[in-house]
């Protein structure tokens, strides 16, 4: 059969999975690689599957389509129920007939064609120089020397962690500092990778290590030069929330760290973080911001906090916008979900487990922790080589106290993120524990029962939470009590779509805190009432609302209902204030009883309810997803899912297919 199509119901019919998009662009590309010499018709069979491969890849999150993905696969190829050809799909040759008609075609980086050949991978052109850009940033960061000696960073260092500042370097039995040596690995570096699970401190390590350099600075600046002592640090994280969240955290750890650092050196610690979208200056209508390679960003340090969420072509335009010295570090969870973009910035440059660090690396941490650089290593790789792929820039937080290793919580975490899919249901499964027995449980049993395993029977379950947490936010007597309870639980869902989908459940819990049956004229945005919690969902610069800000709707003493947004003022800092609107103008929003897993990155909540759809082989189930959901939650966790269903996401790892390599 001759796969050339005349128009889009065609290639539906015969490719799965395929939208409009993927067409125009198939064509597109056929027809500018053709244009220079004619192509015989197997060629372009190849090039017009290639492109339509290309772009769903793309659609997919992938910053690069291998060639081995497809190499000798029938791609697009499903069956129906009856075993019958639902799309006929098409056979792809093998690498290495791919390999050589690509080659012939000159799709190098140089010829500047619609796509780009590379290391056996295909780009769409934009995407290749995307990552190409940003690994030659790094790459100029990472091979920048540190101006500062070791000997004063070994003296910084000891006062930041002065309880191990007597301990033998020799020892090689003690257990290591993690938190101080990524302080010690990311000093001296311009740019680092500081990585971690939930509770392993990753906030309050990075604010020892700006303390670090604020008092290096003071160390080796020239007094008598005016504005010698100037350091700008920028913080930044992909949304409000979570930059919110950072400021909220850097502010608790700089209280605790008063008698252990200067107050001169508190009072210059940054406390105030802004998205990297206000950071770099939106351009309304425009994919470009104000700050860029020609209108470069004033700061000498730039934190990025909650990087996982960062996509490619964002990363590499915040890259464009710094001076070359700007020193670079980034913050995240690298076992989470990745961009809802393209990419997967943070977990292809935090490779886990850890490579290993270069020779020279560890004699100067070994110098500077007083450890053993044979003891760092092997605990790092669990072996004894020390290999030549490292990875001097990145500093892994193994030790979370949030999650001990003992409680249900942190045990059914790393159960998932390993793909442990018996042990991880097996876990749930005994977590169905009767209240009337829970003083009886042993201080082991008792951490297990932070899980809690539901049924599909949605209102069965959720209704009882509902009254626990929901239910009471109209009476709260504040604003401010009204945020904490809200803050204390969230209903945390796959889909927007669906039975046990965002809207659905959004819905459900409406109607039973409001008494109201919703109705289509009723729901989201066209029903307001006094306690109700929202989620902006779209981005309005002119007001700073941001997709993801969260807020309550409250009625204000004079009688105006009125929309509350949480905010940390620089000036006010150690305290959250809040921002009013009127909510006709405000941007869309929805009620935001329960949020997809996605939203709730960089949010925490006392109690979590994950609900999974019934669909057992749901296309966006993978652990990560799940990872993702359980780690938001610090207390207990209520999982609404059959056998089947969690089976497929704990086996289904996402891996986003990227060229992207330090």
């Amino acid at each position: 059969m001759t796969q050339m199509y005349q128009n889009f119901n065609q290639v539906k019919q015969a490719i799965a999975d395929i939208e409009a998009i993927d067409y125009f662009f198939a064509k597109e590309l056929l027809f500018s690689l053709s244009a220079e010499q004619p192509l015989p018709q197997a060629e372009e069979q190849f090039i017009m599957h290639l492109g339509l491969a290309l772009s769903v890849s793309l659609r997919n999150g992938n910053t690069c389509l291998p060639l081995d993905a497809i190499a000798n696969s029938h791609w697009a190829y499903t069956v129906d129920e009856n075993g019958q050809t639902a799309h006929v799909g098409f056979k792809f040759p093998d690498k290495i007939a791919m390999s050589s008609l690509l080659t012939k075609l000159d799709l190098t980086a140089k010829a500047n064609k619609l796509i780009v050949h590379s290391l056996d991978n295909i780009y769409i052109r934009r995407y290749f120089q995307f990552e190409s850009e940003l690994v030659e940033s790094i790459q100029q960061r990472i091979n920048t020397k540190s101006l500062f000696l070791p000997e004063q960073i070994s003296e910084i260092v000891r006062q930041l962690f002065p309880a191990v500042a007597s301990e033998s370097h020799l020892d090689d039995e003690k257990e290591l500092d993690w938190q101080k040596i990524a302080v010690a690995n990311a000093i001296n570096k311009n740019f680092a990778v500081i990585a971690g699970g939930p509770g392993t401190g990753k906030t309050y390590t990075v604010t020892k290590l700006l303390a670090a350099m604020l008092m290096l600075r003071n160390l080796t600046s020239d007094k008598n030069v005016q504005g010698a002592n100037k350091f700008d640090i920028a913080l930044v994280a992909p949304t409000g929330k979570a930059a919110q969240r950072l400021s909220e955290s850097i502010i608790k750890a700089i209280a605790g760290f008063k008698g252990l650092i200067a107050d001169s050196v508190l009072a210059d610690m940054p406390t105030q973080a802004s998205t990297i979208h206000r950071l770099l200056g939106v351009i309304p209508n425009s994919p470009n911001f104000k700050h860029n390679g020609d209108n470069l960003l004033s700061c000498d340090v730039l934190l990025v906090d909650e990087v996982s969420m960062v996509d490619l072509p964002m990363m590499t335009r915040l890259f464009r916008a710094l001076k070359p010295e700007c020193k670079i570090i980034l913050l995240g969870d690298a076992d989470q979900l990745p961009s809802v973009a393209v990419g997967c910035v943070l977990a292809d440059i935090a490779p886990r487990p850890h490579r290993g660090f270069s020779e020279d690396n560890l004699h100067y941490l070994a110098q500077i922790c007083a450890i053993s650089a044979k003891q760092l290593q092997n605990t790092l790789t669990q072996c004894n080589t020390i290999t030549a792929n490292n990875s001097d820039h990145l500093s892994l937080l193994v030790k979370s106290r949030r999650f001990d290793g003992e409680g249900g919580i942190g045990v059914l975490a790393n159960h998932v993120i390993k793909g442990k899919a018996n042990a991880s249901w097996d876990l749930l499964a005994a977590s169905i524990v009767k209240e009337a027995s829970a003083n009886r449980l042993s201080t082991t049993e008792k951490k297990l029962n932070q899980l809690s395993l539901a049924s599909n029977n949605l209102q069965a379950w959720l209704a009882p939470l509902v009254e626990k947490y929901y239910q009471g936010l109209s009476q709260c007597n504040s604003i401010e009590q009204a945020f904490r309870l809200l803050a204390k639980f969230r209903v945390l869902c796959v889909t927007r779509q669906g039975e046990f989908g965002v809207d659905a459940v959004n819905n459900l819990i409406r109607e039973q805190v409001t008494g109201k049956v919703s109705s289509q004229h009723t729901q989201g945005q066209n029903l307001t009432y006094h306690g109700m919690p929202i989620m902006i969902s779209v981005n309005d610069y002119r007001l700073g609302l941001f997709n993801g800000d969260i807020g309550l709707l409250w009625r204000t003493d004079d009688g105006h209902l009125m929309a509350f947004f949480e905010t940390v003022q620089q000036e006010q800092s150690d305290t959250l204030s809040y921002r009013m609107f009127l909510p006709s103008r405000l941007p869309r929003y929805d009620s935001v009883y329960a949020m997809t897993i996605h939203k709730t990155q960089g949010s925490e909540f006392e109690h979590v309810a994950m609900v999974l759809p019934k669909q057992s082989e749901h296309q966006l189930l993978s652990r990560e997803l799940l990872y993702t959901g359980i780690t938001r939650a610090k207390r207990h966790l209520t999982i609404a899912s059959n056998k089947s269903t969690w089976k497929f996401a704990v086996n289904s790892a996402m891996k986003r297919h990227s060229g992207l390599m330090l």
